[in-house]
């Protein structure tokens, strides 16, 4: 028998080991709350930049296991939006983070869908609506519903969903992108599955003209859609499926000439991710955009390079490497952003 193992522990060694272990645990505890709250603090919910080479944005926070896709900030960059898919809920939903005392919020779904499915959120420039997708029917209409909603800029919320009108319902249109004039680019659906094409709608006296396709080179491939106008109209980034070796499917960029016509688009170099549904950060200096796999894809964020200014007599579309991979097409259409 080994007397001194067998010795009981004094009630001072047991309360003085007790008090190192609870010690360490705030410690950790302490630790763990520190990066979590660092992690949720900052421009873009406290993310390291991603440089040139494309990064999942906000891993474990916006970007999970389930299917996230599309997203929106606000222009003062204090609000993101994004659809994630969640089945238990019904499918595809519409979250928001918000920057509160300089805090993000964890991610929840928006109020104004009603609990039905609704995706792809698009905040304009001057922050005072938010275009979404939604599965309403709008009156009169037949056949399964993909309409075009809209909320108004409403204090520090958003209003009922609007209808915004027949140019855009119903099923004629997804995926909005506006100006700071109020100009709408869209993708126009009309034609159905494997048929769409970049078409935008001009706001006239108030009243919104009839979508309108664009003309060449915009519209030249097999499908366009998808598209992310600049603010002032100078550029135009959008997912395109070409039929020409040199310019594969993929995210593309066209810069408008001093005519105001488009210039031939290049192709953006992501390093082989399957890209679509570009966004721009209203500061300009990152792009945004879902990767991955059917049904498993991520939000993106790259520094938009693209974009910066033109050498002296050189266009800026000539400024950047057109991947010469084939980049298979990102399939969101046929099943509704999934």
């Amino acid at each position: 028998m080994n007397l001194q193992n067998d010795r009981p522990i004094s009630p001072r060694r047991k309360a003085a080991a007790v008090a190192f272990l609870c010690a360490m645990v705030l410690v950790f505890a302490a630790e763990f709350q520190g990066r979590t709250g660092q992690a949720l603090k900052g421009p873009y919910l406290g993310q390291k930049p991603p440089g040139t080479t494309p990064q999942i944005f906000a891993p474990g926070i916006v970007s999970t296991q389930a299917h996230e896709f599309s997203c929106s900030f606000t222009p003062d960059g204090k609000e993101f939006y994004f659809t994630r898919m969640d089945p238990d809920r019904g499918g595809n939903l519409i979250f928001v983070t918000k920057c509160i005392d300089g805090t993000w919020t964890d991610p929840e779904v928006v109020p104004f869908i009603q609990n039905r499915m609704a995706f792809e959120p698009r905040v304009t420039p001057d922050g005072t609506r938010l275009y979404f997708t939604w599965n309403k029917p709008v009156p009169g209409q037949e056949g399964p519903p993909m309409n075009i909603w809209c909320v108004e800029r409403k204090g520090e919320g958003w209003s009922e969903p609007i209808n915004p009108g027949r140019f855009l319902n119903p099923n004629k249109a997804m995926f909005v992108s506006a100006t700071l004039d109020g100009t709408i680019y869209t993708t126009d659906i009309s034609g159905g599955p494997g048929a769409t094409a970049i078409a935008v709608a001009k706001l006239i006296d108030g009243k919104y003209e009839q979508l309108e396709r664009l003309p060449a080179p915009i519209n030249v491939g097999a499908q366009d859609m998808y598209p992310h106008i600049a603010p002032d109209e100078s550029y135009l980034v959008f997912e395109s499926r070409r039929t020409s070796s040199a310019l594969s499917s993929g995210l593309f960029v066209s810069f408008r000439n001093p005519d105001r016509t488009w210039g031939e688009p290049r192709a953006i170099d992501l390093g082989g991710l399957r890209a679509g549904l570009p966004f721009v950060s209203p500061d300009g200096k990152y792009l945004f955009f879902t990767a991955g796999e059917r049904g498993k894809s991520d939000i993106y964020w790259v520094e938009a390079r693209f974009l910066e200014e033109p050498k002296e007599g050189k266009p800026a579309q000539d400024q950047f490497a057109v991947p010469e991979i084939d980049l298979p097409h990102f399939e969101l259409m046929v099943d509704v952003g999934g």
